[in-house]
Formats: structure tokens, sequence, C-alpha cells
């Protein structure tokens, strides 16, 4: 027998199996949001209880779902395609996540951010926006140990690095480096969380602070006392 009469067996049985699986996530996805979405948040009575009920439906949903993976309450991801979840992850409540968006593992997400890894059409100045469809996805990564503040957004293309922490309201328009905090409307660098780590030229000050010599800080500060005192 030759190839093509294997393929055209195989074509078949890989089709029902992804007729299964489609089924599976639409079944799942329809349970989510018609009911598991609107389930307690986990610190309230009963949030237990709807945790495991949202990961349930969740690993179902997702394209891959970690080990104790937390869903909270009212996170809206569509159908789950495109999106990938490590072990120990949040989706934050009220979350919105338009993938394909890759979480790893040990990520923390306040409430109400946005990841969006889809954008309007915006080239052509002779059609209005609202007709000119979607730009190609680019994949948002968030890597492992990652704490996303509450209300961030996070627009496409972008790679958030190991250990990294993002400020609550921050606009992520860049990537943003391993083990660095940052915060602000773009996200800008605040700090290392490593010490002996440097933070990117860009972001060093361009004039060196000043190196002073005790002696002398404490005259000042001796002449500052006696002006305040009417000395001088």
């Amino acid at each position: 027998m030759g190839e093509g009469a294997e393929a055209s067996d195989r074509a078949p049985g890989a089709t029902g199996v992804a007729v299964l699986r489609r089924a599976q996530r639409l079944a799942a996805a329809a349970a989510y949001l018609g009911v598991g979405r609107h389930l307690p948040w986990s610190p309230r009575p009963g949030g237990a209880v709807a945790r495991r009920a949202r990961a349930l439906s969740a690993r179902w949903m997702l394209d891959a779902c970690g080990d104790d993976v937390n869903i909270e309450h009212g996170a809206w991801f569509g159908s789950g395609k495109g999106i990938r979840v490590g072990d120990r992850s949040d989706i934050g409540m009220d979350a919105l996540v338009i993938g394909p968006v890759h979480i790893g593992a040990d990520v923390m997400m306040g409430p109400r951010c946005i990841l969006l890894a889809s954008a309007h059409e915006t080239s052509r100045v002779d059609v209005p926006m609202n007709r000119q469809g979607f730009r190609e996805d680019r994949p948002i990564v968030i890597e492992d140990d990652v704490w996303i503040g509450a209300g961030c957004i996070v627009l496409p293309g972008r790679r958030i690095g190991t250990g990294s922490i993002v400020g609550a309201g921050s606009v992520v328009v860049s990537d943003v480096p391993p083990w660095t905090v940052v915060a602000g409307n773009p996200a800008r660098i605040v700090k290392k969380r490593r010490s002996g780590d440097r933070l990117p030229e860009a972001v060093q000050p361009s004039v060196p602070p000043p190196v002073l010599d005790a002696a002398e800080v404490r005259a000042d500060a001796l002449d500052a006392e006696a002006s305040r005192s009417g000395l001088a």
C-alpha cells in the first residue's frame, strides 16, 4: 500500500479526533461562559468549589493547561483557542485575554487585566478603520514567575521576562527584560529585582549623582540650622 493510501486511511481518524476536540472545547466553553465564569471569586464563600469548576472547564478549553491553575471570576478568553497556561498560574478576575497568549508557570495576575494579541488594521486613510479588518496576530509571551498588577494592558507581540513585576495600571508597549520592575503608561523600567544587575543604558542617569564628602554635608547642615535660628 502506497503512502497516499496510508494517508487517506489516517485522514478520517484524524478528522474525527479534531471534531471531537472541537466539540469538547465548545461544550466546556458553554459551561464556563454560562455558569463557571459567574461563580464566586476564590476568596469568597464557595470560592474553592468555584475555582475547581473553572479550572476543569479551562482544562478542556485551553490549548494547554498546567496543574493548579486558577481562572478567576469573570475572566474572558473566548473558546480558549491559542491560549496556554503553565502550572500554578492565574488568569485574574475580570481579565480579557485575546490570544495567542502563552503564560508560563507561577504567574500572578491582578484583576481586570487586558492581554491583546490582536489589533485593528489602520494603515489606510481612504477606508474607515472599522472596515479595514485586523492585523496578523502577534503572540504575547509571559515567562515564569511574573506578577502582573491590577488593570494592566499588554499589547500585541510583547514578551514579559522571567521574574518581572508589572505595576498596577501599566500599559506594556515594549518587551520587559527579566527580573525588572516596570510601571506607567507606557511601562518603563523602575528598578532591577536582583542585586548586581544593571539597568539598560537607556534608563541609566545621564549625569552621575555627585559624591558628597561627609564633612561638607555636616557643614551645610550647620549653616542651614544657623540660618533658621537667625545666627548667620
